[in-house]
């Protein structure tokens, strides 16, 4: 599964770093290097997708999320 929508990755204050895809609530990693959050932050979105379809839960759109994100960077 193709997974589209953005993510944030950040060093956590105890260590190691949290990952997180801001539009699927509460969809939320941790890994001690970037890659390993990364890595689990891929399996925990796949997951969330997952359950959001067999619960019949619409999707979030990307579309304006990136928007705003371009609009808060060229700001």
């Amino acid at each position: 599964m193709k997974l589209n929508y953005p993510i944030l990755i950040y060093p956590s204050p105890e260590g190691g770093f949290v990952g997180e895809a801001p539009q699927l609530r509460g969809c939320l990693a941790q890994g001690e290097t970037e890659f390993e959050c990364l890595a689990e932050l891929e399996l925990v979105m796949s997951l969330w997708l997952e359950a959001a379809e067999q619960n019949h839960i619409p999707l979030p759109d990307t579309s304006q999320f990136v928007e705003h994100l371009r609009e808060a960077v060229n700001a």
